[in-house]
């Protein structure tokens, strides 16, 4: 799906790299690959995986750099049902990790400071604050959508750029231009799945002569309907910790 977080300038594979990534039997058509990722990805009902992300060109210095573990649920009134995050997030300029877990059950949503040692709990999904926000950029929504590449099926053009490793695994690397909005991307699916492992999503520059920006995420460690319960989204205050009755800054 096409998103307004976005993007940077990923350079075009040489054409002999390109020949090269073609193995017997290997597809080459974007839109086909595109095709065979929304249909696998239906199949999913909740993965658990790995992730890193970070913004890309000029989105570089002002986007956080997360790195951890997500879980996701189902799809429900246009957002991800339920979902857990245990996430270190580094924020723009610094080299310290705020580490956090962030989660959503369906009707509350929680925080645990894993540092200040404090919980947060409430209805409102706002009680995350911007550091449990920042974690979100983890999700790889996709997995869970019910119609997860149609954007990206429907696009205005589509390039088969070869194949490429991602974190060992070996990837289909296809971009597409999306139709009525300014934004492409650059997806890779894994070749034995056709599950997403990476995506680099980037919009024009904000103004004439200035460079792109956007943001990268990459998945490893993929785990297709995990055995998890719903106690995994329900967060409960550790030993040592203090109950903050007021949303996380």
């Amino acid at each position: 799906m096409k998103r307004a977080i976005v993007v940077a300038m990923l350079f075009a594979m040489p054409a002999f790299a390109q020949e090269a990534g073609k193995g017997k039997g290997e597809m080459t058509d974007a839109k086909e690959v595109f095709q065979k990722a929304d249909d696998a990805a239906k199949a999913v009902k909740s993965v658990k995986y790995e992730a890193t992300s970070k913004g890309l060109g000029a989105a570089e210095a002002r986007a956080p750099k997360l790195e951890g573990t997500a879980i996701l649920v189902g799809w429900d009134n246009n957002t991800v049902e339920k979902w857990f995050y245990d996430v270190k997030v580094t924020p723009p300029g610094s080299s310290e990790a705020k580490a956090v877990k962030v989660a959503g059950d369906g009707e509350n949503f929680y925080l645990l400071d894993m540092g200040e040692k404090k919980f947060y709990e409430d209805i409102d999904r706002a009680v995350i604050g911007r550091t449990g926000g920042a974690a979100l950029a983890l999700t790889m929504a996709e997995f869970v959508h019910p119609t997860p590449f149609s954007d990206e099926i429907n696009g205005d053009k589509h390039e088969f750029k070869g194949t490429t490793d991602v974190a060992g695994e070996k990837c289909y690397e296809v971009h597409v231009k999306y139709a009525n909005v300014p934004q492409e991307a650059h997806w890779f699916f894994s070749t034995k799945d056709f599950l997403p492992r990476r995506v680099d999503r980037w919009r024009p520059a904000q103004e004439e002569g200035g460079e792109r920006g956007g943001s990268q995420l990459i998945i490893t460690k993929l785990t297709v309907d995990p055995k998890i319960d719903d106690s995994t989204f329900k967060l409960t205050m550790p030993e040592g910790f203090t109950k903050v009755d007021d949303f996380a800054p």
